[in-house]
Formats: C-alpha cells, sequence, structure tokens
C-alpha cells in the first residue's frame, strides 16, 4: 500500500516506538491519528497529525475516537497499534504474589486495547474502495520478544503472546475483506522502557545482542512499519526485530 495521503491510526503514539512509527509514516506524506493518554513532549504538525486522548482498554473510547478519525479524513486505511505497559516483577517473592489487578491492567491494555483497536478499524478499513489485489487496509501490532523468550514478567510475556497469537487469528479471519495483519516483535530498544535503565543493566541487555551491540531506535522500528503496509506480499508474519537476540 502507497503511504501517500493514507489515513493511519497510530496507539501510543506520543512516545517511544509509535512516536518513532508516526514520524516514519508522515515522512511517507500519511495522515496520522494519534491515540494516547498524553500528547507528545514536542510540537505537531496538525496539518498531518490529530492527537485523541484515548486509553485503549476503554471500548466506548476507542470506538468514538475512531469513527471520530473516520469522519474527519475519510476513512482508515493503516493501524498500527503501539501502546502498552510493562511492571517487572515475578510471580511470587517475599512481598507476596504479583499484583492481580496489575496483571488484569497489563493484559487489558496490551492484549485487549490492541484487539479493540484492530477491530474497529477493520470495521472502517472493510468499507474501502480496493486497491492492487483487493487489498483494503493493513494493521500491525506491536508484540515482544518477551512473548517467546520469557525475557519480562508473567503479565507483560503473557500478554505480549496473545497478541502474537491474535495476529495470527486475525489475519485469517480479515483475509476476506483485503486487510492485511501482521506484528513486529522488539527487543531492546531506546524507549523509555530500556532506555532509562542504569549503564550496567543497558550493557547487560546489548551484551545479549549480536549485531549491531547495541539497543535498536524508534525511527528503525517505524521503517519496518512502512515496509509492512508498503509489500502487499507480507501477512500473518510474526516478525523479530532484536538484532539477533536469541542466537
Amino acid at each position: 500500500m502507497d503511504m501517500k495521503d493514507r489515513v493511519c491510526v497510530v496507539t501510543g503514539g506520543s512516545s517511544g516506538l509509535g512516536r518513532g512509527t508516526i514520524e516514519a509514516l508522515l515522512a511517507q506524506g500519511a495522515k496520522i491519528a494519534n491515540l494516547d493518554l498524553r500528547p507528545p513532549e514536542g510540537p505537531i504538525d496538525e496539518a498531518g497529525e490529530l492527537f485523541m486522548a484515548v486509553d485503549v482498554s476503554d471500548e466506548a473510547a476507542v470506538a468514538a475516537a475512531i469513527d471520530a478519525v473516520a469522519a474527519r479524513f475519510g476513512a482508515i486505511h493503516v493501524c498500527v497499534n503501539c501502546a502498552g505497559i510493562v511492571k517487572g516483577a515475578p510471580v511470587l517473592d517475599d512481598d507476596g504474589i504479583f499484583p492481580m489487578a496489575l496483571f488484569r491492567r497489563t493484559v487489558d491494555v496490551n492484549l485487549t486495547g490492541t484487539f479493540q483497536v484492530l477491530a474497529h478499524c477493520a470495521r472502517h478499513m472493510a468499507r474501502n474502495a480496493p486497491g492492487p489485489d483487493g487489498e483494503r487496509g493493513v494493521i500491525v501490532n506491536t508484540a515482544s520478544i518477551a512473548a517467546v523468550d520469557a525475557s519480562s514478567s508473567a503479565a507483560y510475556a503473557a500478554s505480549k503472546g496473545g497478541v502474537t497469537s491474535l495476529t495470527l487469528t486475525v489475519a485469517r479471519d480479515l483475509a476476506r475483506f483485503g486487510i492485511r495483519v501482521n506484528a513486529i516483535c522488539p527487543g531492546f530498544m531506546d524507549t523509555e522502557m530500556f532506555g532509562g535503565l542504569p549503564a550496567d543493566w543497558t550493557a547487560a541487555l546489548v551484551a545479549k545482542t549480536v549485531f549491531p551491540k547495541r539497543l535498536g531506535h524508534p525511527d528503525e522500528f517505524g521503517q519496518l512499519v512502512c515496509h509492512l503496509i508498503e509489500n502487499r506480499f507480507m501477512n500473518a508474519s510474526i516478525i523479530r526485530f532484536d538484532a539477533g537476540a536469541r542466537v
């Protein structure tokens, strides 16, 4: 799908991977709706980007926001789910078990939120006129290497494992509407999640990568998102994006 003048809904787009995604999409001439709890820290190009304060775990708010995006821009072509939270803690320690309220909140944002946003976006995508190969829309979800490597808390890993399974099922279900669905499993990225760690912790993470020996950059994530949008043969794929951290 050519991104020029395409309408893209991006969640979690005010910082980190979501911000890198929005900047990459804007550079390609896309129109952006950023659904996040807070606005970006820097100035935005209001001609190309619309910010909407939305909690992705609130279905009513999600549905209303996406309907408003479609009404303003006339269509929705792309959905990129980047909103997510993480809390590193073991299942059991001296203080007790992992807080169940936090477990539910993690799943509500990372998994349920992803589903709610993509489902309501797909409702509008299905109405688009078909392009080459009958394509009407593209969805990109953000999972994590924690989904397969047990590299984070149980709540985060479970939620991201759900995103990978969800992606495959949704790709199958939406194929008849001409909507492609893929997911990216980022590794250790230079975002708020990892960027604020002590230097020795960051060094330990970098040591797990094969090459290059560094944290990934949000703009590199955005480049991959753009490729998944543009390449019509990419569908139902779970892509590791981790500088070889698994080998």
